[in-house]
Order: structure tokens, then C-alpha cells, then sequence
């Protein structure tokens, strides 16, 4: 029977002589959930089952690398580890999704996710990850290359021994078979380099060691970055004479994404949904088997009108699912408002895992692999519970005690959002919106009560709460400097970001976080010729996976940034900055825009916790940091109570 909400998207799927109960399929993630050695923990098994009680037709959880190694994925080098394996197989079909295994060799990103002994076609590696310590590769040789081959064709092998349905090679991203078939990082002289069909002769040798060991009805998906967004290197017109071999060659799906490990920016909001789907369809139109496409889908009604359209055959979520494992379920119950939207930050999957050496989170999924306690556990005994603040981490935690049975009311002086109402004005940060929406489609849908109010201690003394969650974000730090004052200086908060732009042609901003580049960003898209000031040395911190996107960003609006000084006064018509040594230099600026961050502010909860025993704190009014930390902390709180 056709799904009335979503037909297409829950219509059957072949795959080789593998059928999949819909056009839907999770697309493998390292999690590090495993082992040091990359055997399988009871936290692989049941993220597994996890993603596939969430509806999905297919499962590639994490990928298992071919060659012994220390990786964020699970282990296929041995046959020791097909037992492990197996009950990953055998927890996703048990939960109603096909099994398949990704099977990888990192390559030049071996330095990158830690390996020993970093191998890759040539010498070459990114030059960040160097400048930052990285191993430079060494050149695999002839015997190796071949060894290698053999090693993809005994993993394909045990992956089918274990149970599972089908298996993929991670042939895009920066990994091993993708330096082959790139001309930038394939530099070599031999069989194995210069021409497009030798650069394809690894890839293709994989193909048929796997073939020959597994035989010719298993089936095999390779995973390909159309175009890795790398300067002088892989592009589609190359990567579709890729998928044309590989149909030839018995390849029964092409998984198709861009971009590397490198360029991971790409999968940030100044970049538009479902990015990869041009590349996927120009592909798709020069083969005939399947053509699964991922990247930046993000609603069930993006993934109906691509398949809608002809422009894939499936849609692979990854990143999604992560911010709601269910997103499937829901989808094929029409219950589409009650996805938790991911919101493209990259702070828990990339900034808090994959840079951090950690399991993978999620800034809107504060129960993600958190096995260890259950997700909702009802009160014991309901309390009256007063939510202090509608932003983030006040949202979750009224949502999150409502659904434990305690009685709520939340409280917020502006409107539901709180300061991310500010912080999604930006287009490139959009998503946030769709967490807003989803919060006050929770809230109505659970009867919460809100009330529009600043609420002060002797409120809540006189509401008769027995607990109080205080969350009403960090204030807007001052500076005292000589004409702070003066009429053409602002805030943040007070102004670009709450859409009041100020007059004139150039601009000031004081403050090189993330909040200085997004206020400078919009000053410039007003027409506005800016200039940063940020009194550290490094302009927007430590390294994240969104800060190449900032850069870029910037860069093309034509901004200036000036680091290593700071504001020292302000006249009628100018900035004055000052460097450590005390050197004096005067900006022209008809606008002085401040964004020097945000304070806690502790005194509400202080006060509170006069006549209330429970009293918890989250957020930026606890301590000023990220969404992600808001929403988990009001998750927590709720929890606990």
C-alpha cells in the first residue's frame, strides 16, 4: 500500500538482487563507539539497532577498515572480528532494516584519525592538517597496492560470513581509493598513476578481488566523491567515466557525496540543502544502476522531491539521523513537525568527535548513544517545576519534564527562542530556525504553559514551585572606554543582529569570535566596508569545522581583519586601537559595532535558591559557551529532577 504522505520516499528499492522496504538509508559514520582495536562494543550493537528501529530501508553504521589499524570505525582485518560483526548484522535486520558494511582504508587521513603508519598514492597530504602536525603519507609500493586489493576482498568476505546484506567502499572523502583516482594526490609514474584509467586501477582491482571472493549476486555499493572540492582535483566529469567502469565492472549502487574530510565546510549552512544533488543526477543520467545521494537532506519533503524529480534513486541521511534516529519513522507517519532537525552547526559530530577524538554527539540530540540511561524515565513524584528563560536549553528542559509527568510552566520576557532568535538572522544559519519551530510545536503539542513575562524570585515564590530550571542566557558584556558612550556605537545583540543596522558607510567591529564575523558579515552584505578588530592574536579562535566557512566567507565580502589590538576609545568619526607595544591607530567609522561576548549572570538562580531547595542552572547564564551545551544542560536538568 502507498504511503499517503511520502509515496515515493516509501516505495520499495532494489539494489543488485537486494530489496529495501524504502528509498531511505543510513549512510555509515565513524562513532569511535568501539574497542581500542575496533572490535565491537554493546554500544555498536545497539546504535545499530537504533538506527534501524528508526525506519530506514538500509543501515551502513560504521565503517570497518580493511587493514589492522587504530580507526573511529570497527575492524574487518580478521577473521576474529566476523563474530563482533555479526551481531551488528544481526541487531539491524532484527530490527527491520537491510545490513550493510562500508569497508575503508583511511589513506592520507590516516595521519588524521590517528594511524601509525600513514599510507597514501603519493606523498601528499593537506596542507592544514600538516601545518598542524599531521604525518606526511608515505608512497604505498607496487606489492603493497596489491596486497591491499587482496585486503578489500577478504574484508567484502567476512562482512558476508557475519550476515550482512551488502557491503560499500569507502572510495570518497580523502580516503585511500579516493588519493588514487585524484590527479592532485596521485602524483605517481607507474601503472597506478598519470592517466584517468590508471588512477582507476586500484578501485577497479578492488571491485573484482571483491567479486571473485564474494561472488558475482553479492551486493556491492561504492561510495564516490563526484567532486572532492580540492583545488586541482577530482571532478565530474572524471567521477562519471568512474561510475561508468564501475557499472561495467558489476558495481550494483554509486553512494555520491563531494567534498573531503578537508572540506567538510561545504556541510555548513552558507552552503544550500542538498548541495550533492546536481553532482548525483549528472551521474545518474550516464549509468543505470541506482544512484543514492547524500548531503545537507534534511526534511522528508527535500527527500520526496528528489526522488520526485528523478534526480536520485535514494536518499542517504547521515547527519539527520544523527539529531533524530527516528526521522524516518516519523516521516512515514506524517509526523514530519516532530523531527528534531539537525542544524548543520558541526560542533557535536565534528568539533566534539571527529577533531576530538571522541564518540560522536549531536548539539540537538543530547541522548544520542547515551545508552548508559534510559531517554525518559517517568517522575516518581510530579513537581511543579518552573522554567526560567525560552531559549535552547529552557525549551529542552520543559519539553523534557513535561514528558517525565512533571507539571511545567515556563517562562519567557521576549518570545520562544531567546537569544537564538538573534543568533539565526544570518541566512547561512537559517537551520536554527527549524529548531525554534520545532521547540513551540512541542511546547503546544504538550500543553505547556507559557507565560510572557520577565519572572523575578518573588514570582516564583508566589507561583509555589517546588523546583525552578533557570536558563535565561548570559548578558551582553560592556566596555569602558573613553566615548563607549556616544551615539554611534552599539552592541550586538542591540543592533545588526536584531536587524537595527546602523548608519553610515564604514564599520568597526570590536570582538573576532564568531559573533564579530557574523555581525561583520551582515554590516558588509549592507553594503558596509568593515573592518574586525580582535585583541588576540588569532582571529576566531580555535580551530572548527565551521571556521574555513567564516574565512571563505569573509575573505569574498571583502573584510578586513586586524589582530593583536584593541579598543582603546572612541571619537565622532573614529575607532582608536591600540597593540600591546602601545601603538596608536585610528579606523574611520561611521558605526562602532561591540561584540566582546556575553557574561553569566548567576543572580536570579542565587536568589532563587533562598526558599527553593532544587534550583539548576544551564546555559549561558551558568556559563557562556554553545548551543549545544544549553540543550544538553536543560536535557540533564530535566533528567534529574
Amino acid at each position: 500500500m502507498q504511503n499517503k504522505y511520502f509515496p515515493k520516499l516509501f516505495e520499495k528499492g532494489k539494489i543488485g538482487n537486494l530489496t529495501l522496504k524504502n528509498r531511505t538509508i543510513r549512510n555509515s559514520m565513524g562513532t569511535y563507539l568501539c574497542n581500542p582495536d575496533c572490535s565491537v562494543t554493546p554500544n555498536n550493537i545497539k546504535a545499530a539497532a537504533e538506527a534501524a528501529e528508526g525506519g530506514v530501508g538500509l543501515v551502513f553504521m560504521d565503517n570497518a577498515v580493511v587493514q589492522d589499524m587504530r580507526h573511529m570505525g570497527l575492524n574487518a582485518s580478521s577473521d576474529p572480528h566476523i563474530s563482533g560483526l555479526s551481531l551488528v548484522a544481526d541487531a539491524i535486520k532484527e530490527h527491520g532494516a537491510a545490513a550493510g558494511l562500508q569497508l575503508s582504508h583511511p589513506g592520507r587521513d590516516g595521519g588524521f584519525v590517528g594511524g601509525d603508519d600513514v599510507v597514501a598514492a603519493s606523498r601528499i597530504t593537506v596542507e592544514e592538517w600538516f601545518e598542524m602536525g599531521a604525518q606526511v603519507p608515505r608512497e604505498l609500493t607496487i606489492e603493497e597496492i596489491h596486497e591491499i586489493v587482496e585486503c578489500y576482498g577478504d574484508a567484502a568476505l567476512r562482512a558476508k560470513k557475519a550476515g550482512f546484506d551488502i557491503v560499500e567502499v569507502m572510495a570518497a572523502a580523502g580516503c585511500l581509493p579516493c588519493n588514487f583516482l585524484s590527479p592532485k594526490d596521485n602524483q605517481r609514474r607507474d601503472m597506478y598513476g598519470g592517466t584517468l584509467k590508471n588512477r582507476m586501477r586500484f578501485i577497479i582491482e578492488i571491485v573484482r578481488n571483491i567479486k571473485k571472493k564474494t561472488g558475482c549476486d553479492y551486493p556491492l555499493s561504492f561510495k564516490l566523491s563526484v567532486d572532492d572540492y580540492e583545488e586541482n582535483s577530482i571532478r565530474t566529469e572524471e567521477t562519471i567515466e568512474v561510475a561508468k567502469a564501475l557499472e561495467k565492472e558489476g558495481v550494483d549502487l554509486l553512494n555520491l557525496v563531494c567534498g573531503t574530510h578537508a572540506t567538510t565546510w561545504t556541510q555548513t549552512g552558507f552552503y544550500p540543502l542538498g548541495i550533492y544533488v546536481p553532482y548525483a543526477e549528472a551521474v545518474k543520467k550516464e549509468v543505470h544502476i541506482p544512484v543514492l545521494v547524500t548531503g545537507n537532506i534534511q526534511s522528508p519533503e527535500q527527500a520526496e522531491q528528489i526522488l520526485e524529480e528523478g534526480r536520485a534513486d535514494f536518499i542517504g541521511l547521515a547527519r539527520s539521523q544523527l539529531a533524530d534516529p527516528y526521522f524516518v519513522k516519523k516521516a512515514k507517519e506524517g509526523r514530519s513537525e516532530d523531527i528534531v532537525p539537525c542544524i548543520r552547526c558541526m560542533i557535536g559530530c565534528n568539533d566534539k568527535g571527529l577533531l576530538a577524538d571522541t564518540v560522536i554527539h549531536c548539539a540537538v540530540n543530547p541522548t544520542l548513544y547515551k545508552f548508559e540511561c534510559p531517554k525518559i524515565v517517568p517522575a516518581e513524584t510530579p513537581k511543579n517545576v518552573a522554567v526560567i528563560g525560552g531559549g535552547p536549553g529552557g525549551l529542552e528542559a520543559a519539553v523534557t519534564l513535561k514528558k517525565r509527568g512533571h507539571n511545567v510552566t515556563l517562562y519567557e520576557k521576549r518570545a520562544l527562542g531567546g537569544m537564538i532568535i538573534e543568533a539565526s538572522v544570518p541566512e547561512y544559519k537559517a537551520d536554527i530556525r527549524k529548531l525554534t519551530a520545532y521547540y513551540e510545536t512541542q511546547v503546544k503539542k504538550l500543553n505547556i504553559p507559557v507565560i510572557m513575562e520577565e519572572a523575578t524570585a518573588e514570582t516564583i515564590r508566589k507561583g509555589n514551585y517546588d523546583a525552578a530550571i533557570v536558563a535565561i542566557g548570559g548578558k551582553t558584556k560592556t566596555l569602558d572606554v573613553p566615548g563607549i558612550d556616544k551615539k554611534h556605537v552599539s552592541y550586538t545583540v542591540d543592533s545588526v543582529l536584531a536587524q537595527k543596522m546602523p548608519e553610515g558607510k564604514s564599520a568597526v567591529v570590536i570582538g573576532g569570535g564568531i559573533t564579530g564575523a557574523e555581525t561583520a558579515l551582515e554590516l558588509a552584505e549592507a553594503g558596509k566596508e568593515v573592518t574586525i578588530v580582535e585583541m588576540m592574536d588569532q582571529f576566531l579562535g580555535k580551530f572548527s569545522a565551521v571556521v574555513p566557512a567564516y574565512m571563505q566567507a569573509i575573505a569574498k565580502a571583502g573584510i578586513q581583519i586586524i589582530t593583536g589590538k584593541r579598543l582603546e576609545s572612541v571619537t565622532d568619526h573614529a575607532a582608536v586601537i591600540v597593540d600591546r607595544f602601545g601603538s596608536r591607530q585610528e579606523l574611520e567609522a561611521d558605526a562602532v559595532v561591540i561584540c566582546a561576548g556575553f557574561a553569566p549572570q548567576p543572580q536570579l538562580a542565587e536568589e532563587l535558591e533562598e526558599f527553593l531547595e532544587d534550583v539548576i542552572s544551564v546555559g549561558d547564564c551558568k556559563q557562556v559557551r554553545q548551543i549545544y551545551d544549553a540543550v544538553h544542560e536543560g536535557y540533564i536538568a530535566a533528567r534529574c529532577l
